[in-house]
């Protein structure tokens, strides 16, 4: 009797001290232990990885992952530079040659300051007046502005500011009209294509025509011209005359035409 019982105490005792142990099994997932569980689990202080919810910006605290399709500023590293403090330099000398834009609007002159290469000064086309009345060919002027690159690295100096005697010119932005300008009249302009016009980056924005006209057309546009309009192509063009605005210049007298609809061919095109 004796015997039994210390049998039947030790019985109890091994399946209390392995009661724990099974639970513990059974809670845990095949293939995880239970503090791999535990650090896992999302919770109020911890990052929830799924995915963004809608119109939210998606996980708020995780790190930050690098790499090219990572977000970053738009701006990017000069975006401060553009938006903060520039510092604006003068420089003098006499004027040179005027310069003007892909419609031969008066927007800049090259400046002569001696020794050296010429200086390219850039201002907005709306102070061309201005500018005009204020400096002639060799006037001596000085210009305060900055210096900027553009993308095929030449350099020009944006003006703020231009003085020649006791004349100042401020780079201000345009006032606005008035009275509401009439739309203009749609044109049409029979002729035959002889050069093609070519913006500062390489690309062909327009056409011109045996009567000297510009035809004036985005560049996609033009891409799919090259084999249409070939230079000695009859053309028909309908589009909006661009007019002057407040305060520019034109340097040489030309009709720039927005085409809207191209016949080549007997065939209609519509531009986009």
């Amino acid at each position: 009797m004796e015997t039994n019982a210390k049998l039947i105490a030790l019985t109890l005792l091994t399946a209390t001290l392995a009661s724990p142990f099974a639970l513990a099994q059974q809670a845990a997932v095949p293939g995880t232990s239970p503090s791999d569980i535990a650090i896992n689990a999302p919770g109020p202080d911890r990052d929830f990885q799924g995915p963004p919810q809608p119109g939210g910006p998606g996980p708020r605290h995780g790190k930050h992952r690098g790499g090219p399709g990572a977000s970053r500023d738009p701006r990017g590293p000069q975006g401060a530079y553009h938006q903060g403090l520039t510092s604006l330099t003068t420089v003098s000398g006499t004027v040179g040659q005027w310069t003007g834009n892909d419609d031969a609007i008066l927007d800049g002159f090259t400046l002569n300051a001696g020794s050296g290469a010429a200086t390219t000064i850039k201002f907005p086309p709306q102070l061309g007046q201005q500018v005009q009345k204020a400096v002639k060919t060799g006037s001596n002027v000085s210009i305060t502005g900055y210096s900027v690159s553009s993308p095929k690295g030449e350099t020009v100096f944006r003006m703020n500011s231009l003085t020649s005697g006791k004349t100042t010119v401020f780079d201000t932005p345009p006032t606005r009209p008035t009275a509401t300008p009439e739309p203009p009249a749609l044109a049409t302009v029979t002729g035959k294509v002889a050069d093609y016009r070519i913006d500062r980056g390489g690309r062909v924005n327009g056409l011109v025509l045996d009567d000297k006209t510009v035809v004036s057309i985005p560049p996609h546009v033009a891409y799919q011209l090259t084999d249409l309009a070939k230079k000695g192509s009859p053309i028909t063009v309908q589009g909006y005359p661009k007019s002057l605005r407040d305060g520019q210049v034109q340097l040489e007298k030309v009709t720039i035409l927005r085409a809207s609809v191209l016949t080549i061919n007997g065939q209609q095109y519509l531009v986009r």
